[in-house]
């Protein structure tokens, strides 16, 4: 029984990136379910003595979670040298459904009795446009090096991170203060013209590409004369 158990080991220390990304996006997909009334509860603010009522609290310790957990999965892929294609593709569904979906709800569910429609529309669109800022990125790396894909830039994990921080903020204050969206709008902006820029000038292209003034790259040849 003990060979059985160490051969069946390593397969199953492989597979766990694989088996972490689908907890993630199964986590994400558990979101909407988590948005109840009677588990909102309302917390004053310890030294300024600030109430803050409705506080979706259960939903935002989940999101938390996922949060946290973004990149684990890459990183313990690398560290168990058990990447794979089917491990990047979950790792970035995971990725793009815990920000979606919990951009979606809180605009939907916690902070929309808080804007007046100019600004839900507004904040709307911008969101849009940031996921279409995602779509480009695929797109250049595809007319260029033959693969959809996007690299692990500091701007990039820069944007993921203050998206994360921002929404958790938008369910905590039940309202979008405006420089919060225009922040990460700005960094989605700038990580997107990076991006593209480097899949235009790259002669070889890497997911780990760190960014511009971080890290140099061979050039394209028509380039470089």
């Amino acid at each position: 029984m003990g060979g059985m158990e160490s051969k069946k080991a390593p397969g199953f220390v492989k597979n766990l990136p694989n088996i972490l990304s689908c907890i993630r996006i199964g986590g994400a997909l558990s979101l909407p379910f988590l948005i109840r009334e009677s588990w909102e509860i309302n917390i004053t603010l310890p030294f300024i003595y600030l109430t803050l009522f409705n506080v979706p609290i259960i939903w935002i310790v989940v999101f938390f979670v996922l949060a946290c957990t973004d990149k684990v999965d890459g990183s313990l892929a690398r560290k168990l040298k058990a990447e794979s294609a089917l491990g990047a593709k979950l790792d970035k569904i995971g990725d793009a459904l815990v920000l979606a979906i919990g951009a979606a709800l809180c605009f939907v569910f916690f902070v929309r009795e808080s804007l007046e429609d100019w600004q839900f529309r507004l904040y709307i669109g911008m969101l849009i446009l940031v996921v279409l800022n995602q779509a480009v990125v695929y797109i250049f790396a595809y007319i260029y090096h033959g693969k959809g894909n996007m690299v692990h830039s500091y701007y990039q994990k820069t944007f993921a991170v203050a998206t994360y921080v921002c929404i958790i903020l938008w369910a905590f204050l039940r309202t979008i203060p405006e420089w919060t969206i225009y922040t990460v709008f700005a960094i989605s902006i700038i990580a997107t013209v990076e991006e593209c820029i480097y899949n235009v000038r790259t002669a070889k292209y890497s997911a780990d590409f760190k960014g511009h003034g971080f890290e140099k790259y061979e050039k394209r040849a028509d380039l470089s004369r």
